[in-house]
């Protein structure tokens, strides 16, 4: 299921889920303008890299510790 954000065609990736970013990034590397190709590819990337890198302080976290469940959410920025 698409996340609100992507159902009603807002382009912000950090509303995306983790999932949604994976699958536009596929589809840009089919895109025939290179450049918005190789924009849209470098916006996707900064986005995943700020998850994976919250996520990475987030794991000594004592929430975390007690609640693990929730970073990995956080990743996959699945919270519909």
């Amino acid at each position: 299921m698409a996340s609100r954000a992507r159902r009603e065609g807002i382009c912000n990736y950090k509303l995306w889920t983790t999932e949604e970013l994976i699958d536009a990034y596929a589809f840009e590397a089919t895109r025939i303008n290179q450049k918005d190709r190789e924009t849209a590819q470098r916006a996707i990337k900064k986005e995943l890299r700020r998850r994976f890198d919250t996520l990475l302080r987030f794991l000594d976290d004592e929430q975390t510790i007690q609640n693990p469940k929730a970073a990995f959410k956080y990743l996959l920025n699945d919270y519909e």
